[in-house]
């Protein structure tokens, strides 16, 4: 029997898995979805591979570059060449900032979702999908948790929360008579989320970003792109001849045209990536949209107040705590609530 359940196959859960597993700790992992990584997100159309959520990912802890790069398999990691430049509501185009662009940018050739089905192989990780959990229960110091169908699982010693601030907080609500719950909705309540339209368009001819750019990045919040990307720099991805461009809409866009119908959410994503790119860009042959609802944190939920539900195997995970979208920063997340998670169960074998 498992000890632990983790909501969510994010690569907060997944890396905080992998890591249980190496102490053989197993857990169960919940995923509402088909597929693993959250929004490091990939898809296919028509011979070209995309992602549409996280576009690269650069580890910034020993941690997480160890997971990645040692833990996992690596033949298909790939860097991603080219500079971020920047934008503003005008459309001027000026260079990134260099420290920056010095950085590495990776991804995998199959995708950047790749990087959370290789942690779901390498570990051999137990992952329950399309399972969507609406409730958790706390009965005689362990845990079950109740999915959409109204079948229950369990039990559990601990608990990992790692999905969106928002639907976090739905799950903490059917557990409010603990008394820790009340403070840590409110806690996760801080974490604010930005809706977000993300467009692949697709061109049947070459197409040229400026200078050595890989990206373009609006800096000042006041255009109808937040980002812009050529698809093409990633190995493998486009077939040649082709061209892909990936936008993301800016959240107060995407938020103000949340309901439109996707041809029309196409057809803005060209006119303001025509207006923005210099050189002249012919219409899409087809185009391919994803909305967002939680596309990435710009708050944050202070962790500190959190652990307040660690004494009763309740612990936390995701980006929700950094406030930023972030994918090697959710994965660090995911090793310290493991770290955290190890402790409290060996506490409790000596309890």
């Amino acid at each position: 029997m498992p000890n632990l359940a983790i909501i969510g196959a994010g690569v907060s859960g997944l890396s905080a898995a992998f890591q249980l597993k190496q102490a053989n700790i197993e857990a169960q992992v919940f995923e509402k979805s088909r597929g693993f990584s959250g929004r490091a997100a990939s898809r296919s159309r028509k011979g070209c591979r995309y992602d549409y959520g996280a576009n690269y990912f650069k580890p910034d802890s020993d941690e997480v570059a160890r997971l990645i790069f040692q833990s996992l398999p690596t033949d298909d990691l790939s860097p991603v060449p080219g500079d971020i430049s920047v934008f503003d509501e005008d459309g001027n185009i000026s260079p990134g900032d260099p420290e920056q662009n010095a950085q590495a940018k990776w991804n995998y050739r199959s995708g950047i979702s790749t990087l959370g089905k290789l942690i779901v192989q390498s570990g051999q990780l137990d992952v329950t999908r399309e399972t969507r959990i609406t409730s958790l229960a706390r009965l005689d110091s362990q845990w079950w948790v109740n999915d959409e169908k109204g079948r229950e699982h369990g039990p559990f010693d601990a608990v990992l929360l790692t999905a969106p601030g928002p639907q976090t907080v739905e799950l903490l609500t059917s557990v409010e008579e603990f008394p820790p719950v009340p403070a840590m909705v409110r806690e996760l309540s801080k974490a604010e989320y930005y809706c977000q339209f993300a467009v692949a368009l697709h061109f049947s001819e070459p197409i040229k970003m400026p200078g050595d750019s890989y990206a373009l990045i609006n800096t000042d919040r006041g255009h109808g792109l937040a980002w812009i990307s050529h698809e093409n720099r990633k190995c493998g991805r486009i077939p040649d001849g082709e061209s892909v461009l990936m936008a993301q809409l800016s959240p107060e866009w995407s938020e103000a045209h949340y309901d439109d119908e996707p041809d029309s959410i196409i057809n803005s994503a060209w006119k303001f990536a025509s207006d923005l790119l210099p050189d002249s860009l012919p219409r899409p042959d087809w185009g391919d949209t994803q909305r967002w609802r939680f596309a990435h944190p710009h708050t944050a939920a202070d962790p500190a107040v959190l652990q307040s539900g660690q004494e009763m195997g309740l612990f936390f995970a995701g980006d929700a705590l950094v406030g930023k979208g972030r994918v090697t920063r959710a994965m660090e997340t995911g090793l310290q609530a493991a770290t955290a998670i190890e402790a409290h169960l060996a506490m409790s074998k000596q309890g």
